[in-house]
């Protein structure tokens, strides 16, 4: 067989036949368009007010004890609402990066490698960005709630952590097919 092109292979008899994506590249980015697609809309809709950590805490702290008040009176609210808002932004950028280098790669080009492990870089730092508000809110919860909240922080910051040297391992195992 003659090679014509790196898409394209000639058989003996003349034909011309393209390669094919293999199955297992294609779910990997059927998979990451979803959850890209998921990434951006979700960071979109708590960019428009609907993850607002200051009225959360206004909310909750309404017909509350003297000693809720106080407590929620004492919470930083507005350096808690502008880390979650730098958390939420990171969360868009790496959805967009994870999203383009997976296109990238679904044209069978191995330069769409680079963009999504940023992305997924970018996504590991904004949940670990997103856990320092779990733990300064853990600070003001009482000694049990506090450590759920903090755990419940943590084992999801090793969930990105898991996810995102999963995919980039799957990802890296079909660069061979790219070009």
């Amino acid at each position: 067989m003659d090679e014509l092109d790196d898409d394209f292979t000639l058989t003996e008899d003349t034909s011309i036949i393209e390669k094919k994506r293999p199955a297992f590249l294609l779910v990997l980015c059927i998979l990451t368009f979803i959850a890209s697609g998921f990434g951006i809309i979700m960071g979109l809709i708590n960019f428009s007010g609907f993850n607002d950590i200051e009225s959360q805490f206004r909310n909750a702290s309404v017909g509350s004890d003297p000693f809720s008040q106080g407590v929620f009176g004492s919470i930083d609210i507005e350096a808690m609402q502008k880390i979650q808002d730098f958390a939420n932004l990171l969360s868009i950028f790496a959805s967009i990066l994870c999203l383009g280098g997976a296109l990238i790669m679904f044209k069978m080009r191995k330069i769409g490698f680079l963009p999504y492990v940023l992305g997924q870089a970018l996504a590991v730092y904004g949940s670990y960005v997103a856990l320092s508000i779990f733990k300064e809110m853990a600070d003001f919860m009482p000694m049990g709630m506090g450590d759920v909240l903090e755990l419940t922080g943590a084992i999801s910051m090793v969930v990105v952590v898991i996810f995102a040297i999963g995919f980039i391992i799957m990802y890296g195992v079909n660069l061979k097919h790219l070009k």
